[in-house]
């Protein structure tokens, strides 16, 4: 994945997507497929937005069936399906618990109705088992540090989990394979129109090189999700219609169990997960309308008292913290806005808007449906140019690094490998997984360098050759790059300024910083995760 900025400057496109987060890589990938010549720009890095702040999930959203929302959850639950199959080592299954209470919002009956109803609308040919209840004997067996007093039974289900920035990572790389031009840290800075009123492309700035050029293109789609509205140019209408909703997570140690929990607040009746991913667990989310500049969102005191409380509610045998609170994340989503009471309530359906002519806008949406709504979006805009259709490409289309052959029997010789090369177990699986047919690269940066399987830090499951590779290969262009989204150790752990500076002077080597770069790189990447000031 190679960063080209003279591309965007120097050719004529037919699609500019300002947005590289998931809806945005989507869109290039699909539009690049069908033969068009498209350019994506994101200010900050691949999923650095929203993306990167999901719950780690590919799922139908059992929660909606209590809206009615039936076509939203078949829709969502058949793109699951879609998913296992393109991309079985970027999606897997994953079983989660439901404990009931006395209490819940929700009773025994309507569970169980609601979970026999989710396995209908999912059809047949899903990765993961139909859904099963357990007696309260049982479920304590099963799961002994949830809380025993007023538990009344237990229910689980099957849907599946992912790493969101590395899934978007792999859009991208898969955009750029099919012709698309895709450069990170290039900022929009306005919209530009003819004297008709027709966007024409836009005004951008090169935030590494401090260029900043006019990029012409037929059609241009505004997919930068919270910040879509507040590119100049944007007609004031956009606004309107957007509602901005802030979610939370926290990342915790691991409990003795690989599977997941659905919990309900008893505070506010809302829906929550406790997720396992990476050897942590990731609790949340909050779901709060946000006011504020989605640049400063972050995760309040009264976030982390929140979901902590609800949680040891249910999981009395974790008695979780504040100290034991390894890292914790904030993202604001763009909602449709229907002038609904509770934020919670806010629909999840996605819609295109057109509010100017040669300019399209997405709004809503959730990260498992990205994919065909994406291509929903092509479609327009094909029609828009006076082109026809055809069928979606990305539907059948396995991912850019998902790897040949049997997937079992790849996963089994790269696990191997990397063990060999010095990974531990779980570093080797991960890595595998993380990285699909491009662990080759990792695995061969490990042969000659023996030193770099040493983990980038205890508790995050990734090895100093990743952050060379991230580097090298994968269009990481800072320290927050690699270690929020290449690997996540910035959210998993609580770095100290050793490990900083070591992945800082990795990284630093192939990108050529100097020493004042990478102490600027240790520095901002320690302020944003309060990591650093620990020797």
């Amino acid at each position: 994945m190679r960063r080209d900025v003279d591309r965007l400057a120097g050719d004529a496109f037919d699609l500019l997507v300002v947005g590289g987060g998931i809806y945005g890589s989507w869109i290039a990938n699909d539009a690049a497929l069908r033969g068009l010549r498209v350019a994506l720009v994101e200010r900050g890095d691949w999923g650095s937005g929203t993306s990167q702040a999901s719950s780690k999930l590919i799922h139908g959203g059992l929660r909606y069936l209590e809206y009615l929302k039936f076509g939203l959850v078949r829709r969502a639950l058949a793109e699951r399906r879609r998913l296992v199959k393109l991309a079985p080592h970027r999606v897997y299954p994953l079983r989660f618990v439901i404990p009931l209470y006395q209490g819940d919002r929700v009773g025994r009956l309507r569970m169980e109705a609601g979970l026999w109803l989710y396995d209908r609308l999912a059809g047949g040919g899903q990765p993961v088992a139909p859904h099963a209840a357990f007696g309260r004997p049982e479920t304590l067996e099963r799961y002994g540090f949830l809380t025993a007093d007023g538990l009344k039974c237990g229910f689980s289900y099957g849907d599946c989990g992912t790493d969101d920035a590395r899934f978007c990572l792999e859009v991208v790389a898969g955009a750029m394979e099919a012709g698309a031009a895709c450069v990170n840290h290039v900022e929009a800075l306005a919209l530009t129109q003819d004297g008709e009123g027709r966007v024409t492309g836009a005004e951008l700035r090169d935030r590494e090189g401090g260029g900043t050029f006019h990029l012409r293109a037929r059609i241009t789609i505004n997919a930068a999700g919270p910040w879509g509205p507040r590119l100049k140019g944007m007609p004031d209408s956009s606004a309107h219609i957007c509602r901005l909703v802030k979610g939370v997570h926290l990342v915790l140690p691991p409990l003795p169990t690989g599977d997941a929990f659905l919990l309900t607040a008893r505070r506010d009746g809302r829906v929550f997960f406790v997720i396992p991913w990476y050897g942590n667990t990731l609790l949340g989310t909050t779901d709060d309308d946000y006011q504020g500049d989605p640049d400063r969102v972050a995760v309040e005191a009264a976030d982390v008292e929140y979901l902590l409380t609800e949680a040891n509610r249910a999981l009395g045998g974790a008695r979780w913290t504040v100290d034991d609170v390894r890292g914790a994340f904030a993202g604001v989503r763009t909602l449709r806005d229907g002038g609904e009471h509770s934020a919670t309530d806010v629909t999840r359906e996605w819609s295109l808007e057109e509010p100017a002519p040669g300019l399209l806008f997405p709004v809503g949406g959730k990260f498992t449906s990205s994919r065909a709504e994406a291509g929903i979006t092509v479609d327009r805009a094909l029609a828009l140019l006076g082109r026809p259709a055809g069928p979606c490409p990305t539907k059948r289309r396995p991912f850019a690094w998902r790897p040949s052959g049997v997937f079992e029997d790849w996963l089994r010789h790269a696990f191997t490998v990397g063990g060999e090369l010095g990974l531990d177990a779980e570093t080797a699986r991960f890595c595998a997984l993380r990285h699909g047919q491009r662990v080759e690269r990792v695995h061969g940066i490990l042969a000659h360098r023996p030193d770099l399987a040493r983990r980038v830090a205890n508790t995050a499951p990734f090895c100093r050759a990743e952050v060379v590779h991230a580097a090298r290969s994968e269009m990481a262009r800072t320290l927050d790059d690699i270690l929020r989204r290449r690997v996540p150790a910035a959210i998993l752990a609580r770095l100290d300024a050793r490990a900083l500076e070591d992945a800082a002077q990795l990284a630093g080597a192939e990108l050529g910083w100097s020493a004042e770069r990478r102490a600027r790189e240790v520095a901002e990447v320690g302020a944003r995760y309060g990591a650093g000031d620990r020797a």
